[in-house]
């Protein structure tokens, strides 16, 4: 076959997504191939049929004074069965009329959204309108064309009745064959276009054969249909073994020859039909497996091709759908992640946090910028904010280094906790050390402030250890996770005590009693005396950092 020729069938076969409407070329173009093979079938089972007519057309063939008008005869034969499959691809036409309408018209012409549905139904039921019509016509024409054989004396009452029958059978075959390679053609060209978010199954009046049906179908064209061929060519036989004898050698190499031909039709068509429904199978299946694949990676963008409306359609848009809810599942776990720290995120989604709350140990931190509202009455809002920002990041940097948690950004304020809600033993000395961070980070942060010729920042930090109750709390529609208790009050109030005593944080004698043995406390002291603290009836006892001479 010429590479231009070859280069158009493709072209029609597979074509480019600018010009879908070639693609209409191949359903008339796989037609005629079906129509084709069954008539080549026909042929030679009937040449090879050992009946008496079809052995005088052997010895004509094989005579050199009459075979060139015995082939003429056949092709005669074989142009009048091809002319009379000419109303099926007329037939062809007029189904396919609404889509080829579709896809030449311009989109944005009134209608075309109407249209696009006939045409996307049209074309789901195509091989469900096609056979029916091609098996009329494999009845009518083989009757007409053997009825006139009889009826003119050119053939015997058994054998048109014979090969009647074994036409209509390669019929049903060929029916069978052309229903899926427009089914195949469909799937790969056009159903693309106008489902190309799958979800055939919701197509009014759309036709559907399951899974169960293209296995069943298979297995009769497969093999019972050459079984009653062999059936009813012996019986064919038997009614003329007395009428045409033939000699017993003979007979057995025309039984012989018989049985080799419809072997090796059969053995080619099965493999058709094998390889056809297999792929119509096979392939959505390994598409799918692939998607999720990419899906276990981390790709919640990709979508399987859902080109049927089977069992295995359904199924694809089933995964389509499950894809999709996992991909806004993980988009509102990121955009939640935003706001809410991703272990609270994580321990809520999974449900690990009790909705009436559970009784924790942990230390809360507190931290508040000093003269922050005369700052930001002195500065330019952007300014504000570009410097909080960066305060905020710096101290979440920190905390976060240490296992701990911002329950809250209030304002200027900060609210931390260590020991929530994962569990954590070390949560004192966590909370002691990412106090101690917050502070260096402080430090050179204020140093890229001067190098800006920006004011510098100064905080004070207060830390309490004790036991809450850590819950969502909020509204049904709107929750927090937030800690309840002394714990967190007398944390605060250690925050604000930093103003009056001048210091840069005060740790409460709890969270010291907690701590473990670290190098880092050793800049920490015992304040001279217990301090009062509002809405404590008895002092506290406390430890306190002086506040370092970098910042103000």
């Amino acid at each position: 076959m010429p590479s231009k020729f070859k280069d158009v069938i493709r072209q029609f076969m597979h074509p480019s997504p600018d010009k879908p409407e070639t693609a209409l070329f191949g359903f008339y173009l796989l037609t005629m191939v079906a129509v084709f093979l069954a008539l080549v079938v026909i042929l030679l089972m009937n040449l090879s049929t050992p009946v008496e007519f079809s052995r005088n057309r052997l010895h004509e063939i094989i005579g050199a004074h009459k075979g060139f008008h015995t082939i003429l005869q056949l092709c005669l034969l074989l142009l009048v069965t091809g002319v009379a499959s000419l109303p099926l691809l007329w037939i062809l036409k007029q189904v396919l009329k609404p889509v080829r309408c579709y896809l030449v018209r311009p989109p944005d012409q009134p209608g075309q959204q109407v249209l696009k549905q006939k045409a996307g139904q049209r074309l789901i039921n195509l091989p469900f309108i096609m056979v029916p019509m091609n098996l009329i016509l494999w009845i009518i024409t083989p009757a007409m064309i053997l009825g006139g054989l009889f009826f003119f004396g050119r053939m015997d009452f058994t054998t048109a009745v014979t090969f009647g029958i074994r036409s209509v059978m390669v019929g049903i075959t060929s029916c069978g064959l052309l229903f899926f390679l427009l089914e195949t053609h469909a799937r790969h060209t056009l159903i693309p276009v106008f489902f190309p978010k799958g979800r055939l199954t919701s197509a009014k009046k759309a036709k559907r054969i399951s899974i169960e049906r293209r296995i069943r179908a298979f297995y009769r064209m497969g093999s019972l249909i050459p079984l009653l061929h062999i059936v009813l060519t012996l019986f064919a036989l038997y009614l003329q073994v007395n009428t045409y004898p033939v000699p017993t050698e003979a007979y057995a190499k025309s039984v012989l020859l018989f049985s080799l031909v419809v072997f090796g039709i059969f053995f080619f068509g099965t493999g058709i039909f094998t390889r056809l429904i297999s792929r119509s199978i096979a392939d959505p299946v390994n598409d799918m497996l692939l998607v999720v694949n990419q899906v276990k990676q981390g790709n919640f963008t990709s979508q399987t091709r859902v080109v049927t409306n089977d069992e295995i359609g359904v199924l694809g848009d089933a995964v389509n759908q499950a894809i999709q809810g996992l991909g806004e599942g993980q988009l509102l776990r990121d955009a939640f992640g935003r706001y809410v720290d991703p272990r609270i995120r994580d321990e809520i989604l999974s449900g690990r946090i009790p909705l009436d709350g559970e009784y924790k140990s942990v230390t809360v931190l507190f931290a508040d910028l000093r003269d922050f509202t005369p700052f930001t009455a002195a500065y330019d809002p952007k300014t504000v904010v570009m410097m909080i920002n960066a305060y905020f990041k710096a101290m979440e940097i920190a905390i976060a280094a240490n296992k701990g948690l911002i329950l809250q950004f209030l304002g200027d304020e900060i609210y931390a906790v260590f020991g929530a809600p994962v569990s954590d033993p070390r949560h004192a000395s966590n909370a002691v050390s990412a106090a101690l961070d917050m502070e260096s980070r402080l430090t050179e942060l204020n140093r890229e402030f001067k190098e800006k010729k920006l004011p510098c920042l100064s905080h004070g930090i207060g830390i309490h250890t004790g036991r809450v109750l850590a819950a969502n709390i909020g509204s049904p529609n709107r929750l927090s996770y937030l800690l309840v208790g002394d714990t967190v009050n007398l944390a605060s109030r250690l925050q604000k005590k930093t103003r009056d005593l001048d210091v840069a944080m005060i740790i409460s004698q709890e969270t010291v009693t907690n701590l473990e043995q670290d190098p880092g406390i050793l800049s920490i002291r015992p304040h001279k005396e217990s301090i009062m603290v509002k809405g404590w009836d008895k002092p506290v006892a406390v430890y306190v950092r002086e506040r370092p001479d970098q910042t103000i």
